[in-house]
């Protein structure tokens, strides 16, 4: 079963909407790991007042490479955003420099006509 084709000019249109969807995505998901790891920081500091001695020397750093991990995703997450608003200004310059190229044919045609 095949998948009809899409009505003129709503493939431009849907694929910025899913751009848009997906920064809207990375967006909240970066919201969401930045304020867990705020939150484990938060604890993080109360235990490491309590929690002495070898092991909590090995927690304290545990903790600090796990945030280190998470600074690294959220850059990342924030790099794929990016790309996504460059991608959207790119198609709609495309989508305008098309609709140029086609007002232009009409007008060459207007022109085409009045020496015929």
């Amino acid at each position: 079963m095949s998948t009809p084709p899409a009505p003129p000019g709503s493939i431009q249109t849907s694929s910025q909407s899913e751009n848009q969807k997906g920064y809207n995505a990375l967006s909240m998901a970066q919201s969401g790991i930045k304020q867990s790891q705020e939150d484990v920081r938060t604890t993080m500091g109360g235990l490491m007042a309590a929690y002495g001695g070898q092991d909590g020397g090995a927690y304290q750093r545990l903790l600090a490479d796990w945030s280190g991990q998470v600074d690294i995703i959220t850059r990342n997450i924030g790099q794929m955003m990016e790309k996504l608003q460059e991608t959207g200004v790119l198609q709609q310059n495309i989508q305008g420099q098309n609709t140029e190229v086609i007002l232009g044919s009409g007008r060459s045609n207007d022109v085409f006509d009045q020496l015929t």
